[in-house]
């Protein structure tokens, strides 16, 4: 019986790449918000007549100065279904996004500390991409908060020496809103 379901995989995978877009595959960078600046992957999958693609942006940023250290990245797992043309053209976008953001201090007179908040979005946008080989792809939608995202501080209070850890509910302003990036790559 696993033969039997091994083979008929098989057959199926190999129809769905002889059908398949030309160029299903695209790699490339994004700038924006709320990525910042990052790797995008994309696949046009045989699906829906070659209309339905699954994508992943991922970015990641370290900055260290003066003892502070901050840390940010970005993932986000979703598909594309492309609305006229396959895998190519206008295209709409639902996927799930987290942002990550870490922090952490050394400093003589307020003592040492350290932060971190990780904030999970639902992306809806829509977009466009224009181009075979090289490609230009802007994007423009809206990302809200899908819930248990959460600031944590830790922090040793210099007068005492002790650890205090704190976590309260994440400002409104990181709860989600416009989300809006450009990116640019190659299909092969």
């Amino acid at each position: 019986m696993k033969k039997v379901i091994i083979s008929c995989l098989c057959v199926l995978f190999l129809q769905a790449s002889v059908s398949a877009q030309e160029n299903p595959f695209r790699i490339g960078v994004k700038f924006g918000v709320p990525n910042v600046a990052g790797l995008s992957l994309e696949y046009v999958t045989p699906l829906l007549d070659n209309k339905l693609a699954a994508a992943l942006d991922y970015s990641s940023i370290s900055i260290k100065a003066d003892g502070t250290e901050v840390s940010f990245s970005y993932v986000e797992l979703g598909g594309n279904y492309y609305f006229l043309k396959e895998g190519k053209g206008l295209y709409g976008n639902l996927s799930f996004g987290r942002i990550g953001f870490k922090g952490s201090y050394e400093d003589p007179t307020f003592g040492s500390g350290e932060g971190n908040i990780n904030i999970n979005l639902i992306n809806l946008k829509l977009g466009a991409k224009f181009g075979n080989g090289f490609y230009f792809r802007p994007e423009i939608g809206y990302g809200v908060n899908a819930g248990n995202s959460e600031l944590e501080v830790k922090y040793t209070d210099p007068s005492t020496n002790t650890t205090v850890t704190e976590k309260e509910e994440i400002p409104g302003f990181l709860s989600g809103g416009a989300v809006f990036n450009v990116g640019f790559g190659l299909s092969f």
